[in-house]
């Protein structure tokens, strides 16, 4: 992995930041992965400024269940 790689943020830590109101907004976009496991794959996705309040949500409904959504990559 090149250092640029090692710099992609998972999901939740990118969320982490926007709930905190610390991440630059001035991008449109970014790169990040939705687990670990997608990390160890290599598989990135691009995630939308307009897109962060609704995951943002998602993650709070699932912290109060013992299921997490962001964590359950596992397809149906």
């Amino acid at each position: 992995m090149n250092t640029q790689e090692n710099n992609i943020p998972l999901l939740q830590e990118v969320l982490n930041e926007y709930e905190m109101g610390t991440l630059d907004l001035t991008q449109a976009a970014r790169k990040c992965y939705l687990s670990e496991r997608e990390r160890a794959s290599g598989r990135v996705t691009w995630i939308h400024n307009d897109e962060l309040k609704g995951q943002l949500l998602l993650k709070k409904m699932s912290g109060n269940n013992t299921k997490d959504l962001l964590k359950n990559t596992k397809m149906i």
